[in-house]
């Protein structure tokens, strides 16, 4: 069984985002780089499990979907799981691993726009809030 097929198998049974997680960023990024989910699947397609209906990453957001993923990653232990997740969860957003790899931090440059340096602070505050709701340092 390769990794990518472990990682299927296992989030069928067992959540790799915080349910948390899922609902701080929900609120920042439902309508906005995804068309619209319910709150259900929405937590579902963080989690790589089926959704009622395709989801579809609106038109110029893939930028900001990387950085949101290179934020959640940043979230999940172990890290090799992170890893996991996010080339799987960027394969179901039709977002190639290079284009990850080289523009996930865009957001966070100087020349930033101010929509994408709002967007950074949106995503960093939802993380921290989910954070903070655990408990965890």
């Amino acid at each position: 069984m390769n990794r990518a097929n472990l990682l299927q198998e296992t989030a069928a049974w067992m959540d790799t985002v915080d349910l948390a997680l899922c609902l701080f960023i929900y609120e920042v990024c439902n309508d906005y780089q995804f068309e619209y989910l319910s709150g259900s699947d929405f937590v579902n397609f963080l989690n790589l499990k089926p959704t009622g209906r395709a989801v579809i990453v609106r038109p110029k957001e893939n930028l900001r979907v990387c950085y949101m993923v290179f934020s959640i990653t940043r979230t999940i232990r172990p890290r090799e799981r992170g890893k996991l997740w996010s080339e799987e969860f960027l394969k179901r957003c039709g977002i190639s691993k290079s284009y990850y790899d080289k523009h996930r931090s865009d957001v966070c440059n100087k020349g930033a726009t101010k929509e994408n340096q709002d967007f950074r602070k949106s995503i960093d505050k939802a993380v921290e809030n989910a954070r903070r709701l655990k408990g965890t340092p």
